[in-house]
């Protein structure tokens, strides 16, 4: 039973986590904030962004409340799984540190991962959405889809095709296994710093 509780605040953890992620790199993109996923990201997000906001000093190029709202829901969940498994802890953190810096380390981590998994959604859906998206919804959609995979996609694409892709773009392919690569890394890091403070 506990394992199916931490499983369903665990992905609700990670909805709320990306939301905020996401919000933050639409400003950090300057899309306009009347396009659907911005909207979306509001709806999801407002609740603990804004008062964070209201907090903290006034956004510039990056938009720290939104961050600072991601790693807090992260630590939440990092807590929750801790009273839930309270008779797992270890009690000791990597490297021998505390407890304490463990777990500001491990969320930080399961935020990255977060990230990551979503950016290889992004990919996905963007390269879907060029080959089918043709509905209404779907053109409001996808130039936003195409802002934001572009950061990533664009040096590799100046590489690969002099920045004209003749025919089939292979970059975001390139840029899906250079992700699962990385991700690859971080699920090790992230079974690590579990086995360290949960045992498990």
């Amino acid at each position: 039973m506990a394992d199916l509780i931490w499983m369903i605040v665990k992905a609700l953890a990670g909805l709320i986590c990306v939301g905020c992620l996401m919000r933050a790199y639409l400003q950090w993109l300057r899309l306009p904030a009347h396009n659907p996923l911005s909207q979306l990201c509001f709806k999801l997000t407002n609740w603990i962004v804004l008062p964070l906001r209201r907090a903290m000093s006034s956004p510039g190029l990056l938009d720290w409340a939104s961050l600072l709202a991601a790693f807090l829901v992260t630590l939440v969940a990092v807590g929750f799984k801790a009273t839930l498994f309270a008779d797992q802890i270890s009690g000791e953190g990597p490297w021998g540190l505390p407890a304490g810096p463990g777990f500001l380390l491990l969320a930080l981590v399961w935020m990255i991962g977060w990230w990551l998994r979503f950016l290889v959604f992004l990919l996905i859906a963007h390269v879907l959405m060029s080959w089918f998206g043709a509905s209404p919804a779907a053109e409001a959609v996808r130039p936003v889809l195409a802002a934001m995979v572009e950061p990533m996609v664009g040096p590799i694409r100046q590489l690969l095709h002099k920045g004209r892709p003749q025919g089939l773009d292979f970059s975001p392919v390139v840029v899906f296994l250079l992700i699962q690569v990385v991700l690859a890394a971080h699920d090790e890091i992230d079974r690590g710093l579990n086995r360290v403070l949960f045992l498990i």
